[in-house]
This record gives structure tokens, C-alpha cells and sequence, in this order.
């Protein structure tokens, strides 16, 4: 018995080391987790997000100004000129968007009458010599990239030439050239050093051969300008005096005039000074001030430090020069015309560039509702409220800005395009020839 057992025990293990017994099961190989990478944004769907929000705040082949434009943080109104037509558009400025152009108007200053100026549109894209704030994505922006310096900054600004062949991309203290059509960087230089922008450079203008730069302290913007190779000219200085002064645009403003000059205003319009970029000539006209309930003292006072006024005077420099404070022009064979602001957003103004004496008849521009333009409101400056259209108006950042009263009509034109060679503009006077 005990030997039948000892065998089965034998035979047992002999099974076991043979590999009898139970087998063990080979596991599968987990499966590899699918991950979804999300899909890679390009300039293209950048540049087609930007398309849709433009387009809320202008709707295409409108023929007035969408009263959105009233609120505050909307985009600004510029004046261009374009061969011998005036053009308008309403023109981003706020980074966080950072949207360009959103909308353009060619002013049809031949068929004006009755004090309003009809609006065609047009393209909305970039003016010649005219600032754009844009985005800054992996050093690119609007699909123009930096050779790695300043790659990670948040705005860029560009500027086209008047032929558009060539785009000046201003991004920290660089300006870097490239080739418009195949986008290929072409060159760069620094903005500050001698004769270049001290403080904090804020805009870019592309202007015949030259390259002028805005920027300065927060108390004392300027303009500087610089060859395209970067050769610098130097900041633009005020005429007259003892000692040359460069000239402050805080409360004033900056113009591309025509393809060759450039004005300063400051104070409003105190003064008006024309740079002629290709040779440095330098001209200034001055205003005549207005009658104001202040005393001499006040005046300049007020331009240093409103608070040290009294409000009676305030509001009496306020109501002068309100509308003047960041009125841009374009210079026409005989006048300025100036796009107004504040109380007077929507109208254009024609005006002497020798004695800067504005014309008695100021011309209103239609905005979407069926009311031209009218003085008694205030708009992205000071004053009431209108509404807005709710899909554009959550485009738009609240800023220190105010409304005007709705209006304009919705006439249907062909739209055509604003890009052209730039020449001299025509004249408000006569039609624009």
C-alpha cells in the first residue's frame, strides 16, 4: 500500500517537472490609450476667427457707420488717403482683439450735399502708413514672423508702405522689414539708442523711404524717424522758440497726411507741424484759441494737471478742444480734412492748413439708422449712452469713452477695394480732384 502511494506521488512529480498540471494563462497586452491631440491652430483659422468678429462689429457692404462704432473701446475712426480719394475706416486699437481694420468706407466727396457726405465700402484692410496692433502667436503675427528676438511678445505693429510692398513690424524696440507678398524677412533694427525713442515704443507708420515710430513716456509722447535700413533721422521737434522742443502729442495727435508728410498736433490743436519725411521741412500752423472762461494761468495748466483748474474752465477748454484730441487728417490740394471725435464722432471737419481755420461747413457722415451725425451727443470721449447690437457689443472692451445718439441708413453699393498706390488726396472743396 505504502509503495503503491510512494509510486503515485512519483508519477505526480514526474507529471509536474514534464510540465503537466495546470498551464498558465499568457495575459494580453494592454491596449495603448488613444490620446486625441487637438488640432493645431493656423494663421488661417486665426485670421478667419478675426474675419467673424470684424464682421459682427461692421457688417460687410454697409454704407453708413454701424452706431456700435459710438460705444466705448470701439474701434477708432482714421482717415487714409488713397490716390485722390479720401478713405475712412474704423480701425482696432485695443490688444486684447487685436482685430486690424474692421471696416472701410471710401467718403464720396463728389456727390455730398445738403452737409452729408455719403460713405461706399470697401476693403477692410490695412491703410498705407497706418498703425495696426496685432497678436503675437509663436513670434508671428498676422503670418509675418520675427527671427527669434522678441518672438514671445504679446503685440506687435505693422505698417505697410504706400506700394504695399513692404510691411515694417514694430515688437518691443525692433522693427523688422519684410516682403509683403512672400512674407520673407528682409531686415532689422533697434528704435532706441542715439537719436532713437526713449521711453516705451507704442506705434509704427511706414512712410516713403522713412520709418517713424511713436512712442515716449506716458507724460510725453513723441514721433522719431528712421531710414528704412535703419539709418535714425531723429525725434520730430517743435518750430519756433529758443530752445527746440520735441514735440508732445499726449493730448494732441499723429497724422499720415499724404505718402511723403506726416503732422503733429498738440493741446488739441493748438498747434498743427507738417514733416515732410523725405527731407526733414518742417511747417506749423497755429490756432487761434478760442474764448475761454479762464484765466491765462489755467490754460496751461489745465494741459499739465485738469485737477488744478476749476471746473468752469475745464469744461470751457473741454467743449474747444474735446473734438480735436485724436483727430487725424489727410491733406487734399487746398485743405485738411480731419475725422472729429468726442461730441463730434461722425463728422469731418475742413480746415485752412495755413491759418487752421476750420470751414463753416462741416460734413456729416450717416450712421445706421437713419440720423446723420449730430453734434449734440458725445461719443468715445464724453457724454450719453445709445445701444448697441448685442453680438458686436460683446465684442468690444468697455474703455473711458462715451455714446452717441443712434442714426443712419442702410444703403446697399458695391463694395470694392481700398488697396492702391498712394498719391496726393484730392480736395473737400472741390469734390476730392
Amino acid at each position: 500500500m505504502v509503495s503503491q502511494r510512494l509510486s503515485g506521488l512519483a508519477c505526480v512529480l514526474a507529471f509536474a517537472a514534464c510540465g503537466g498540471g495546470d498551464k498558465k494563462v499568457k495575459q494580453p497586452k494592454p491596449e495603448k490609450e488613444v490620446v486625441v491631440k487637438p488640432k493645431q491652430e493656423t494663421e488661417a483659422d486665426r485670421e478667419a476667427k478675426r474675419k467673424s468678429e470684424r464682421e459682427a462689429i461692421v457688417p460687410p457692404g454697409q454704407n453708413c457707420l454701424p452706431t456700435v462704432l459710438q460705444e466705448p473701446g470701439a474701434p477708432q475712426l482714421e482717415l487714409a488717403a488713397i490716390g485722390v480719394d479720401a478713405v475712412l475706416c474704423a480701425v482696432d486699437t485695443d490688444a486684447n482683439r487685436a482685430l486690424g481694420p474692421v471696416g472701410c468706407w471710401k467718403v464720396d466727396l463728389k456727390n455730398m450735399g445738403n452737409g452729408t457726405v455719403p460713405l461706399i465700402a470697401q476693403d477692410a484692410v490695412p491703410q498705407p502708413g497706418h498703425d495696426i496692433v496685432a497678436a503675437v502667436r509663436e513670434g508671428c503675427a498676422m503670418g509675418f514672423c520675427t527671427p527669434g528676438k522678441n518672438a514671445n511678445a504679446p503685440v506687435a505693429h505693422l505698417s505697410w508702405n504706400a506700394d504695399g510692398k513692404q510691411v515694417a513690424m514694430l515688437v518691443g524696440t525692433d522693427v523688422h522689414i519684410f516682403d509683403a507678398a512672400s512674407k520673407q524677412h528682409v531686415s532689422t533694427f533697434g528704435v532706441t539708442g542715439e537719436k532713437g525713442v526713449t521711453g516705451t515704443p507704442t506705434a509704427v507708420h511706414f512712410v516713403g523711404d522713412s520709418v517713424v515710430v511713436e512712442g515716449g513716456t506716458e507724460d510725453a509722447p513723441g514721433a522719431w524717424v528712421f531710414k528704412a535700413d535703419g539709418n535714425p533721422t531723429g525725434p520730430i521737434m517743435a518750430l519756433g522758440g529758443k530752445d527746440e522742443k520735441q514735440i508732445n502729442i499726449k493730448h494732441g495727435s499723429f497724422s499720415v497726411l499724404d505718402p511723403n508728410k506726416v503732422a503733429l498736433a498738440d493741446h488739441g490743436m493748438d498747434t498743427f507741424t507738417v514733416y515732410e519725411v523725405s527731407s526733414g521741412k518742417r511747417t506749423k500752423a497755429v490756432h487761434k484759441p478760442a474764448k475761454l472762461a479762464c484765466k491765462p494761468a489755467e490754460v496751461e495748466a489745465y494741459w499739465t494737471d485738469g485737477d488744478k483748474v476749476t471746473d468752469k474752465c475745464k469744461d470751457s477748454i473741454a467743449k474747444a478742444t474735446g473734438p480735436w484730441v485724436g483727430a487725424t487728417a489727410v491733406l487734399g490740394a487746398h485743405s485738411l480734412l480731419f475725422v472729429m471725435k468726442g461730441a463730434r464722432l461722425g463728422e469731418l471737419a475742413i480746415v485752412d492748413p495755413k491759418t487752421l481755420v476750420e470751414s463753416k461747413k462741416a460734413l456729416k457722415m450717416q450712421w445706421c439708422g437713419g440720423e446723420s451725425a449730430s453734434s449734440g451727443g458725445e461719443a468715445q470721449g464724453e457724454g450719453k449712452a445709445s445701444a448697441a447690437k448685442p453680438k458686436a457689443a460683446k465684442a468690444m472692451k468697455a474703455d473711458k469713452a462715451d455714446k452717441d445718439e443712434e442714426a443712419d441708413d442702410k444703403a446697399a453699393a458695391p463694395k470694392g477695394s481700398s488697396r492702391s498706390p498712394v498719391k496726393k488726396g484730392g480736395d473737400p472743396e472741390d469734390g476730392g480732384e
